[in-house]
């Protein structure tokens, strides 16, 4: 159980499991979807949420710590009742003292009245707001003793909040459960008793695919970091590999850093918020293609290159070509990378698709 107990605790793991829980699956899937059984979608992935000029305002004359803004992990959406949640995920819990206070004080006032405004959307299309930490059960008092003294300070400060929970996440036997507290069970539609939602079967590795394999934000550790970023270019890589196998010669594919990463995200790169973040996968993406062209031009001289507009671009001649470039392809690692090492920022960054 110990090893279950880590696994909950981790903020990649966490994410990745609040993605599939909005998702639509077959009735004998391992994981039940019970936010979308409810109607939540995502929203939003990492969205930079600022503060109102009034609100600043108010914050500035006072020695409460805060952030002008805050980026919580997703933004959950119910279109039926304009229900938003902002949810931030968690290892474990933290105090009032903590550096983390000052990003949960900031997410509880955005939670608050002006949560419409803060997402850049209509005040009559935000109807009910929340903002929900999600935690192993075991953090789940200290959350919620530390939620509740942010709200009194803010309060006592005259400055609007909104309403807190806490969305637990507790190791059992037969499966990983979501354990609502009172307000989330009310705001979630989960009612009040623990839910399992993740079937584990027999000692199967519970970690469900990740949509998400690699987030700069959330890994732990060094040794983290690498594994997440392997996995991030292997799928790339497989990518790669798998449009060159279906390509017809003669042909000329080319492969762009947005699409790469929504395919190896299963399509939610696209929801992602944090430009910061974004740029870095970017940079990651040339970094492993770069890689790439050594390896498969050794095989077949001049067949990738990255052509300044168009991205990259991998030509095909015939089926002789073909057959060497798939066979470098697959014969290729990512672990050929220093993947300790970040690349360095360049001069394209800012463009979504090179």
């Amino acid at each position: 159980m110990t090893a279950l107990n880590d696994l909950i605790a981790d903020p990649l793991f966490q994410l990745n499991s609040l993605l599939w829980l909005t998702q639509p699956l077959p009735a004998v899937s391992s994981i039940r979807p019970l936010l979308l059984e409810r109607g939540f979608v995502v929203h939003a992935i990492g969205p930079l949420l600022p503060l109102p000029p009034d609100i600043r305002l108010a914050l500035a004359d006072l020695s409460i710590a805060t952030q002008g803004s805050a980026r919580p992990d997703a933004v959950l959406r119910r279109d039926r009742d304009m229900r938003y949640g902002l949810v931030e995920c968690k290892g474990k819990a933290f105090g009032t003292k903590s550096s983390t206070a000052a990003q949960a004080r900031t997410l509880v006032i955005a939670a608050g009245s002006q949560m419409a405004e803060i997402l850049g959307l209509a005040a009559d299309e935000v109807q009910g707001s929340v903002a929900a930490y999600w935690v192993p059960t075991q953090a789940g008092v200290e959350m919620h003793e530390t939620l509740g003294l942010l709200h009194g300070e803010l309060a006592d400060a005259k400055i609007a909040c909104g309403t807190t929970c806490v969305l637990g996440l507790e190791a059992r036997k037969d499966a990983i459960y979501l354990v609502p507290d009172d307000v989330a069970g009310e705001f979630f539609g989960l009612g009040k008793t623990p839910l399992p939602y993740l079937f584990i079967e027999d000692d199967n590795d519970p970690r469900p695919l990740y949509f998400i394999p690699y987030d700069p934000d959330s890994c732990r550790s060094p040794g983290d970091d690498k594994y997440c970023k392997r996995i991030l270019f292997e799928r790339i890589q497989a990518t790669v590999l798998g449009a060159a196998g279906r390509a017809t010669p003669p042909a000329e594919l080319r492969f762009q850093a947005e699409d790469l990463l929504n395919s190896a995200m299963l399509g939610s790169y696209g929801l992602w918020e944090n430009r910061d973040s974004a740029k870095h996968m970017r940079r990651l993406v040339r970094q492993l293609l770069a890689d790439l062209e050594k390896a498969v031009c050794t095989e077949v001289a001049g067949v990738l290159s990255y052509v300044e507009t168009a991205g990259w671009v991998l030509r095909i001649e015939n089926e002789a070509s073909q057959e060497r470039v798939c066979s470098a392809l697959a014969k290729y690692t990512p672990e050929a990378i220093d993947l300790s090492q970040d690349p360095q920022p360049g001069l394209f960054d800012d463009a979504p698709d090179l």
